[in-house]
This record gives structure tokens, C-alpha cells and sequence, in this order.
């Protein structure tokens, strides 16, 4: 696997600072890991070295399993990986813990990143966060333990505790208890997939469209720099990764269509191959604003997804709904071909890709999973549609 890295350091200025050994960056073995002190001080700084010298040494000593993976990735030795990251975590946890009982409100947040060929794997305590970009889209694939976002942690008996450390508290965290619940995850890998893996501070002190707009754009060896520009004298670190190359997303015509397929729901759950094979059924197109994208009555042929701006949905001469990007409509075109049930025009100057629905039937009958992916979303799609209408009808009854 040919992995490109690089790492993101700002020491600050003012109240609070960040140190670089609170970075761990093993290309070797595929490790990244950011652990943070929000109490600071040297006790806190003694704290992060505890927590990434025990996930070093953790990871080391299983090497053989992470080696046999990357030959062979069997169920049972992912699972296996998994058991070492929440083992790496069970001892870092242990020994902060320890260290913290002879000392006043030690709090270590950590994140932890195996990169093994083909799949990642992800641990993660605290608010620090990690971060994916794929196909120029911005993923957070953690979520914050911190102001009581999500459950409880800290347990003695049926007693929930929350860490306090500077204006932060938190749900998950090292050093107030002996054991913490991680929470890991699994995922398949592609060529180009960028990881960030980062303290709270990146994501604290730069706006997200910012930090969103860097994260793609920006090529691995100038990410750093850009960051600390964006973050001011705030103190900022981070480790980051990347498949293949350094390069930055440059969207050609069927990247672009990827990466605006991919969070649709109609698509949700079809893999890159999938969104390829529908990315190349369909035809862009622009719509001025006021435009009639198709009229009330005459035939369907065509699935439009809405890639920018809005579009109205008229029926009888009066709006029923206004559709945002990430839309898609007429799929009853698609199902039965009958006459449009409504109008449809372009609230604003609109960009579509559209399916024509022979291009639609070749696309599934060439790719079963795809079909199926993408019939079922189509079918949870009419049936919620069908009970919204059911209720509005049982209102209108009671209503009369």
C-alpha cells in the first residue's frame, strides 16, 4: 500500500498551546494516532505520552496479526484487529488512571487510525475527531464525547460520571476511571482516500466550510501550512494520510458526478463501482430560472437528480413542495412510464443529471446488486410518500 503522510503542528499562542509528541505517525506500520490534555500543564503532557507510548508498544507487539491481515483479510483476524485497538485502549486507559491518582484532574483524549492495505481501522475517545475525504466529499467519522453529545462512559455500579477539564466535560475520556468505552469502527479503503486525524482544537477554530474546503483542495504537504494559517493563534495538530498521493481532488466529469451521487439517498449504500455505473447513465443539463422542466399530463421518461439549485413541484397550478440539491424526481417515470402527475420547474438556475429510462432498465439489468440497491431505496422512497398521503386523507375525513 503506498501511503503518503504528513502532520499539522501550531503551538499557539495565549492561554492554551499544543505540543508535537502529541502526535504518533508510523507510516511503517499504517498508525496515526493525536492523543490531547484539555487540562494541560505537564501533568497533562505526561498523560498524552503514557497514552501514545502504550498504543505504540500495543500495536507493535501484535504486528504478526496486523501482517497476517493485510495477506489474508479473514472475518476472525478483523475482528482480531478490532480486539487490539480496544485492547491498546484498555491498557492506555489503566495507566493513565493510575498516573492521574497521585495527581488532580488528568483528562486524555485519543484517536487512534490503522491504515492495513485494503480496510481502516478507527478508535476513538474524547472530542478529538478523524476525518475521510473521499471523492471530494468530507466525512467525520467520529463523533464527540464531549457537553454530554452522546452516552454514558464512566460507569461504577449503575453511577454515570462526566469528566471535567477547562470549560470542556466529557462523556469519554482516559484518566477518571480505570476503563472507558471505545468506540471503534471498520472500513474498506480506496485509492485516493484521505484521513485527518485531529485534536478539537482544528475543528474549534476554524469554520467548517473552511476546514471542509481545505481538507479537499489542498495538496497533503501544503494541508499543514494552509491550516495554521486558518487557525490563527490558535494551537493546532494533527496527523494525516493518504492513499496513492498527496494529490488534492481535482474533479473531472465523472469524479464530480461520484462525489455528488454518493450522498443521495436513492444511491445510499451502492459502492464506487456502483456510482460509477450510474455516473456514466446519466446526461447534465441547466435550467434558467422559471424554466418548464416538464409539464402536468404528458409522458415521463426521464429520473432527474438535482445537483444545485431548487426546484418547484406544481400540481393543479399550486406549489406542493420545493426540492433542494440532493433531490431526486420522477422516478415514477421510471417504475410504469405513465403521465406526469405534476409539473416541475426551476425555481432557480438549476443543474440536473437526468437517467432516461432506457439508460435506467440497461444500467440494472447489467448490475443485480445495483438493481436491487437501488429499487429497494425507490421503494421506501413511494412508501413513506404513501403513508404521508394516507394521513392526510384520515385528517381531511376527521376534518369533515
Amino acid at each position: 500500500m503506498d501511503l503518503v503522510t504528513s502532520s499539522v503542528f501550531s503551538p499557539g499562542k495565549g492561554g492554551t498551546t499544543a505540543w508535537l509528541d502529541q502526535v504518533l505517525l508510523l507510516p511503517r506500520h499504517g498508525l496515526l494516532a493525536i492523543a490531547d490534555a484539555p487540562s494541560g500543564g505537564a501533568d497533562g503532557r505526561a498523560g498524552i505520552r503514557i497514552a501514545l507510548e502504550t498504543v505504540r508498544t500495543h500495536v507493535e507487539r501484535n504486528e504478526d496479526i496486523l501482517q497476517r491481515f493485510v495477506r489474508t483479510p479473514a472475518p476472525e483476524l478483523r475482528k482480531r484487529i478490532l480486539a487490539v485497538v480496544d485492547e491498546a485502549y484498555a491498557r492506555a486507559a489503566q495507566e493513565i488512571f493510575a498516573f492521574a491518582r497521585r495527581r488532580q484532574g488528568i483528562v486524555i483524549t485519543l484517536d487512534v487510525l490503522l491504515l492495513l492495505e485494503h480496510e481502516a481501522f478507527i478508535g476513538h475517545v474524547g472530542d478529538g475527531r478523524v476525518y475521510l475525504v473521499r471523492r471530494g466529499l468530507v466525512h467525520q467519522l467520529t463523533v464527540d464525547h464531549s457537553r454530554g453529545d452522546e452516552g454514558a462512559v464512566f460507569e461504577r455500579g449503575q453511577e454515570v460520571e462526566q469528566a471535567t477539564a477547562g470549560d470542556r466535560k466529557f462523556t469519554r475520556a482516559l484518566g477518571p476511571h480505570p476503563r472507558v468505552r471505545v468506540e471503534t469502527l471498520c472500513m474498506e479503503l480506496t485509492h485516493g482516500d484521505r484521513f485527518i486525524v485531529a485534536s478539537s482544537h482544528l475543528h474549534r477554530s476554524i469554520p467548517e466550510n473552511i476546514l471542509n474546503t481545505r481538507l479537499v483542495s489542498e495538496h497533503l504537504d501544503g494541508l499543514g501550512p494552509a491550516l495554521v494559517s486558518d487557525a490563527g493563534s490558535s494551537p493546532l495538530v494533527a496527523a494525516c494520510a493518504q492513499l496513492g498521493s498527496g494529490e488534492p481532488f481535482t474533479p473531472d466529469s465523472a469524479q464530480s458526478r461520484l462525489a455528488i451521487l454518493a450522498p443521495m439517498p436513492m444511491f445510499a449504500h451502492c459502492n464506487e463501482r456502483e456510482l460509477r455505473t450510474v455516473a456514466q447513465a446519466t446526461r447534465p443539463r441547466r435550467f434558467p430560472e422559471g424554466t418548464i422542466i416538464f409539464e402536468q399530463g404528458h409522458p415521463g421518461t426521464e429520473l432527474y437528480l438535482l445537483i444545485s439549485g431548487s426546484v418547484d413541484i406544481i400540481k393543479d397550478g399550486q406549489r406542493i413542495v420545493r426540492l433542494g440539491p440532493g433531490s431526486n424526481f420522477g422516478e415514477m417515470a421510471m417504475l410504469d412510464e405513465p403521465s406526469r402527475s405534476a409539473s416541475a420547474m426551476a425555481a432557480a438556475e438549476t443543474e440536473l443529471m437526468v437517467i432516461p429510462r432506457d439508460a435506467f432498465f440497461a444500467m440494472l439489468k447489467g448490475n443485480p446488486m445495483l438493481a436491487v440497491k437501488i429499487l429497494w431505496n425507490m421503494l421506501l422512497r413511494l412508501s413513506a410518500n404513501l403513508r404521508a398521503t394516507s394521513k392526510r386523507l384520515a385528517d381531511l375525513e376527521r376534518g369533515l
